[in-house]
């Protein structure tokens, strides 16, 4: 942008500073121009002398309260009198201080999405009365309960002390009651008596407990005991608050309140801030930085983004850049987003960071902000991204996946289709940050989400998230993303998915290794989260959507956790960043069939036809492991299990549990062999003489191994009752019941070598699940601790794909290989294209070679391949393996279906 001289107007509009400063500027100009000419000795003296008379009449005229922003430098200039070294920087030049109007502008645009933007609401949408009418009613509560004692502020909530969170709740409760007096239309509106009660609240709070004196606070800080909620979510609300009150507070109350959150939150160049809590942070500062007009802490909070101020360690945890393996918490180029270094959390930590910046973006980077707070970090785009490469993957039909939330999975509200909800607003708002098909592509997911969630987005939203919603779910003619089908990985977090072509289901598995958690336990959230990592399987269905949002963890059975192979004897209680024991953890996704690749950035929506997961299972406990394997189809999943046993004290049986449903309704039909039983809870039956099994409503069930040496099958009916207090020891004490109908497994009492082979078919109806059970497209051609494979024709016989765990190297159906490794070979379009895939799920196998005679069979030519696979004749050779990561190898030629 080029400079343009201000007109007289612009001039006097100024403040005495500004106009100063560019006086001083212009001397200095004129002067430098002088001496480059070689002008007259005195006349570059009275120049100089000029010059240093307006520089020191700014600093006498400093305001009060501005110490800390950078002051104008006195240049000296050179006039070949005394030596310059060469290599000496130039002077630094001040940032132009920012006006009380970009302040002002910043303060309005974060009203607007903390209460909301009153001029852009369609106060003709219902869901805007409703929302008015629920924060007069909240207001309403808080003012009834407010009662100044000297250790509390609510007479509900307390006591203000350090190792409690009743402060932070208090000033919750008390930003709800701001959130009150300035929305429109609620009783509360501008009343003068509820805002003087708001302020003796926040009075309070501050004289008594919440204020840079207070030494329990600062030693609570230095233990970390309660650190969350000093550090981060008091500052959080307060600062909100400061924003929505700001002209009744007056100044001393905004620079003391705000001293005291800056103080509070402490050094940000430190590396254990990561994530959503430095994305929290960010945000604390920021919005701090805006009601005390406190440019040096708004510019903290925005380098606080991008972790700058600190050394290496530091600077890593920058939220605009992709980790590399193995560096733990953060964004990963695969769509993994882990938190606390071993968990899969892009449903918890991960949205807070999404939300948090998305927050940031729009209020510093819309169109209408002002230029002096942009973000300008040139790795911001990454945020943009985000919401495509590491949440498309984690979500169906609007909700997020639930072993991608942490312990969260043990709160009660913190349902999977609320985070959804969530989501869906945090990239509403981070469009507005951005433009161009950036901003559409975002509005694209918003509209998709939007479409599919089993929540009405609008009526569970915000008054302030509201007009951004409103005005992209009204242009109808705006694009939607195409929702996700077919199978997607993202290997460093160890995460699979399969969403049906048609969207109607979507199944997901929760492993873990060495290298990722088991699932977060933490204080006392989730105590019972045992198997949730040890291959535990989740089936989402359109026939009930809100399947695990409907008191699932209060009522399930920990013990027979879907998808797992354990004992029946509770194990000690989990913990915290509790570890898988063996390295192998993950899959491939085959490239071929006319699917994706199972990277689910840019993909448009399109994931792998076909894909072969395992784990290396060794209980928490060390009393069962199991080699277990999913194989991943269109129309069915087929798991595996070989080499079951269990080391139990006392001894038990050990169970791998195929269901363990939730019923949406009770006394849905369950049938087994044909027979129909609709018995009232309690009823049993077991059997090893079961082929086929059909739960209305969920899917049918095929068994690949029913005979007489089987493992019997047992089927049973229970009510269960449980409490979240069961599992989150914080949550409600209260009765839940559910019906359940269970699957399962049974291979006796410590058993030293089982198996196990069954089929899920997703949304199946009986007579599709009978065929199945009589005439399988699928062939189990090995099931053992050293190879578990299958081979399926699909596409009416036209397409024929082997998909096979290699726990040793060895061969199955004519391939062989010369490692360990997760492979998936096969045809479509009639034999006329071929594709191999392979991965490493150990990640530490970097090559491995694979023999195809059919390659020379069929006369198959390479059509391309990724890098490092090559292939010589019969013989392809994958090298550079990493990360789990797949890589895959394409043919064309006149194949055939009689072998692969």
């Amino acid at each position: 942008m080029g400079f343009m001289a201000p007109t007289f107007p612009a001039v006097r509009s100024l403040t005495s500073n500004q106009r100063l400063l560019i006086s001083s500027a212009l001397v200095l100009v004129v002067a430098v121009l002088i001496v480059m000419f070689g002008k007259l000795g005195s006349l570059r003296d009275k120049a100089q002398g000029l010059s240093e008379h307006v520089q020191k009449h700014l600093h006498l005229n400093d305001h009060p309260g501005q110490e800390h922003q950078q002051q104008p430098q006195q240049h000296i200039i050179n006039d070949g009198s005394g030596p310059q070294c060469a290599g000496d920087p130039p002077p630094p030049v001040p940032q132009r201080p920012a006006s009380q109007e970009a302040f002002a502008n910043l303060r309005r645009k974060w009203f607007a999405q903390v209460v909301g933007d009153f001029d852009t609401i369609d106060q003709s949408d219902p869901n805007v009365r409703t929302n008015v009418e629920a924060i007069s009613d909240g207001g309403r509560r808080v003012l009834r309960d407010i009662q100044l004692r000297w250790d509390r502020v609510l007479k509900n909530v307390g006591p203000l002390r350090a190792g409690d969170i009743g402060f932070h709740t208090s000033y919750t409760r008390l930003l709800r009651l701001a959130s009150a007096w300035a929305t429109p239309g609620t009783a509360q509106y501008r009343d003068e008596e509820v805002l003087q009660r708001l302020l003796q609240g926040l009075d309070h709070i501050h004289k008594i407990f919440y204020n840079s004196g207070n030494q329990d606070i600062k030693d609570c800080i230095k233990s970390r005991n309660n650190w969350w909620a000093i550090q981060i979510g008091a500052p959080k609300t307060l600062a909100d608050i400061c924003v929505i009150l700001y002209d009744q507070l007056g100044p001393d109350r905004r620079q003391q309140w705000g001293q005291t959150i800056v103080d509070f939150v402490g050094n940000t160049a430190i590396p254990s801030l990561k994530g959503g809590n430095r994305a929290w942070t960010a945000r604390v500062l920021v919005i701090t930085g805006i009601f005390m007009d406190n440019e040096d802490v708004l510019r903290r909070g925005i380098a606080t983004l991008s972790a700058q101020g600190g050394g290496p360690e530091v600077s890593k945890n920058t939220l605009f850049q992709y980790v590399e393996a193995g560096a733990g918490e953060g964004l990963y180029k695969d769509g993994t987003l882990l938190s606390h270094d071993v968990y899969p959390y892009a449903g918890g930590y991960g949205l807070v960071m999404l939300d948090s910046v998305a927050c940031l973006l729009a209020l510093l980077n819309a169109p209408d902000s002002p230029d002096e707070f942009r973000v300008t970090d040139p790795n911001a785009g990454i945020i943009y991204e985000m919401v495509e490469r590491n949440f498309l993957p984690v979500v169906w039909q609007g909700m997020i996946f639930e072993h991608v939330r942490g312990r969260e999975v043990a709160r009660r509200d913190g349902t999977g289709w609320k985070k959804g909800q969530a989501l869906i607003c945090a990239a509403a708002l981070l469009s507005k940050g951005c433009g161009g098909n950036v901003s559409s592509d975002l509005e694209s997911f918003v509209r998709l989400w939007h479409n599919s969630n089993p929540g009405a987005t609008l009526n569970g939203c915000t008054l302030s998230q509201m007009p951004t919603l409103q005005s992209i779910l009204r242009n109808r003619t705006g694009p939607v993303a195409a929702p996700p089908r077919g199978a997607f990985a993202t290997p460093l977090q160890e995460h699979f998915a399969y969403h049906a072509p048609d969207s109607r289901w979507c199944f997901t598995l929760s492993l873990c290794s060495k290298r990722i958690g088991r699932a977060e336990t933490l204080g006392v959230e989730n105590i019972k989260s045992w198997y949730q990592g040890d291959g535990m399987t989740y089936l989402y269905t359109h026939t009930h959507k809100t399947h695990y949002d409907d008191d699932y963890w209060s009522t399930m059975d920990p013990l027979h956790v879907p998808g797992t192979t354990n004992h029946q004897v509770e194990p000690p209680p989990p913990r915290y960043k509790g570890m898988g024991y063996r390295d192998w953890s993950g899959g491939a996704c085959w490239a071929g069939g006319g699917g994706g690749n199972g990277v689910a950035f840019r993909s448009g929506g399109a994931g792998a036809r076909v894909a072969a997961v395992s784990m290396d299972h060794y209980a928490g406990d060390k009393r069962s492991a199991a080699k277990k394997s999913w194989f991943m189809m269109e129309h069915a999943i087929v798991a595996l299990g070989a080499g079951c046993t269990g080391n139990s004290e006392p001894a038990s049986n050990l169970h791998t549990t195929v269901e363990s449903r939730n019923l949406d309704e009770p006394g849905r039909l369950l049938v087994i062999n044909g027979e129909e039983y609709r018995n009232e809870p309690d009823w049993e039956k077991a059997s090893n003489r079961v082929y086929w099994a059909w739960l209305e409503n969920t899917a049918g069930y095929v068994f690949l191994d029913a005979g007489r040496d089987a493992p019997y099958k047992l089927f049973s009916r229970q009510r269960r009752c449980g409490k979240w207090s069961d599992v989150n020891e914080g949550e409600e004490k209260s009765d839940c019941h559910r019906e359940y109908v269970n699957i399962i497994i049974d291979h006796g009492v410590n058993p030293k070598v089982s198996s196990y082979a069954y089929a899920i078919l997703p949304l199946a109806d009986v007579e599709t699940t009978r065929l199945s059970s009589e005439n399988p497209t699928w062939t189990l051609l090995q099931n053992t601790v050293e190879v578990q494979a299958i081979r399926n024709r699909f596409d009416n016989g036209n397409s024929d794909v082997l998909t096979a765990t290699f726990w040793a190297p060895g061969g199955v159906d004519g391939v062989g290989v010369d490692q360990p490794c997760q492979l998936v070979w096969g045809s479509w379009s009639g034999g006329s294209s071929w594709c191999l895939t392979v991965s490493d799920p150990t990640h530490k196998v970097q090559r491995v070679a694979v023999s195809v005679p059919a390659i020379g069979q069929w006369g198959l030519r390479t059509a391309n391949a990724s890098e490092g696979v090559v292939s010589d004749g019969d013989r392809v050779i994958f090298d550079g393996l990493k990360d789990g990561a797949a890589k895959s190898i394409f043919f064309t030629g006149r194949g055939g279906h009689d072998e692969l």
